[in-house]
């Protein structure tokens, strides 16, 4: 083996007079480089929307929530509560919740909004809610506490489309109206409330969207009681469709839907995305691994002569032809790591990057609206990285047989008898 690496070496660097094998070599070397980075990155920013949106969904939305079978409300919701934690001792809390559409406005500005009555003090240890008011994480938009009555907390989207902030008073109509014979239907009287939080949940959909209240609010804004459903939390989310086959087994009043369900096609469709993402940007690695076949069948055409000198010296066939594999995998080993080292460095660095591209460009490469959150996720899975590099140098090992055969195939008579 000592001999087939040290030929390998010696062809791959080519003659003084002859540079151009040793320009392919570089070119295969890069490309083989450039693959692994592109894979290592992209799959990198998958998987970290992956779990990015999985602990945002999970920290701001129940693990499960449970709902009433016959009637559209939960009138005795501490019943209910007491049942559920009795039947299943996974959960670690609990709380009401009551959906409502709105319209807030302010001034001139108004925008609809989804507000969410629920018990604050409840509602922080089921999600997030509390967390979101402070600069935990890295929040800069949060401020302000849980909301008392007549009060009401903002996400900072929605706080920003009508220019309202802590101490602000708002107007909220919501779909509680009145039916006038001459005009038609009209708005119901508008409930004036002030903002006692901006929340930053860290997911554009979140901010965008929701607003939060205390139940005796938004008991005065839809006009009764109830709450629509109760949420839970777990001591793991993931065992949330279990705790669910208990509930809705255990009590015919109520049926249970995890955090799950409500976002299954879009977990799916990450997934189907994630898998087709790397199988188009595997035939990168695939083009630098034709790359290097083309390579060395061209040292093997120029090497002829030499082939036909080892072989007349005693050298065997299977060593020619390991001599060959040995330069396919120097090409394909230095391409990987580099591109394993520079692929890792470039995925930490990736929303440094893009904010640099983005200003240089003067665009928003990464726009949180569409993308849900203010950053682009990145999770550097070693395993992933592990599994990407591994397939590189597969692929690069399965381009160097056709050459390697090909040199073995070289007749010494005929090489020699050439030259």
């Amino acid at each position: 083996m000592r001999f087939e690496a040290f030929v390998a070496a010696r062809y791959l660097r080519g003659k003084r007079k002859n540079r151009f094998v040793n320009l392919i070599t570089i070119i295969s070397v890069a490309g083989v480089c450039v693959g692994v980075i592109t894979l290592i990155v992209v799959m990198s920013v998958m998987t970290g929307f992956d779990i990015a949106l999985r602990e945002t969904i999970v920290g701001n939305r129940s693990h499960l929530t449970v709902y009433p079978r016959a009637e559209n409300y939960f009138e005795d919701w501490h019943k209910v509560i007491q049942d559920i934690e009795r039947e299943c001792p996974q959960i670690q809390a609990a709380g009401p919740i009551a959906q409502i559409e709105a319209l807030l406005r302010k001034g001139e500005n108004s925008t609809g909004a989804l507000i969410l009555g629920c018990d604050p003090e409840l509602q922080s240890k089921v999600t997030d809610l509390s967390t979101n008011l402070t600069s935990a994480g890295g929040r800069t938009f949060a401020m302000g506490e849980l909301p008392k009555e007549k009060e009401i907390v903002l996400g900072y989207r929605l706080a920003q489309r009508i220019n309202a902030s802590v101490g602000s008073e708002i107007v909220v109509y919501t779909a509680r109206s009145t039916v006038k014979a001459v005009v038609g239907r009209q708005m119901g009287t508008p409930v004036w409330l002030r903002v006692s939080g901006i929340s930053q949940a860290r997911m554009s959909d979140f901010d965008e969207l929701y607003a939060f209240v205390d139940l005796a609010t938004a008991r005065m804004l839809r006009g009764q009681g109830g709450v629509d459903g109760i949420q839970v939390k777990l001591s793991d989310p993931f065992q949330a469709p279990n705790v669910q086959k208990a509930i809705n087994t255990a009590f015919r009043g109520y049926f249970a839907k995890t955090w799950y369900e409500d976002q299954e096609a879009f977990f799916q469709a990450l997934a189907q995305e994630k898998l087709a993402m790397f199988i188009i940007l595997a035939f990168i690695v695939l083009v630098a691994a034709f790359n290097i076949t083309s390579t060395l069948i061209m040292i093997v055409m120029e090497k002829r002569r030499d082939i036909g000198i080892l072989r007349t010296l005693g050298a065997s066939g299977p060593s020619i032809m390991l001599l060959f594999i040995v330069q396919g995998l120097i090409i394909g080993l230095g391409g990987a790591f580099a591109g394993t080292v520079l692929g890792v460095v470039l995925a930490y660095n990736i929303n440094a990057i893009a904010l640099f591209l983005g200003r240089l460009l003067g665009v928003d490469i990464f726009n949180s609206i569409i993308y849900y959150f203010d950053h682009i996720p990145v999770a550097v899975v070693p395993r992933d990285v592990f599994w990407i590099t591994f397939s590189a140098v597969v692929l690069t090992l399965v381009s160097t047989l056709y050459p390697a055969w090909s040199a073995v195939r070289v007749n010494p008579v005929d090489a020699l008898r050439n030259e």
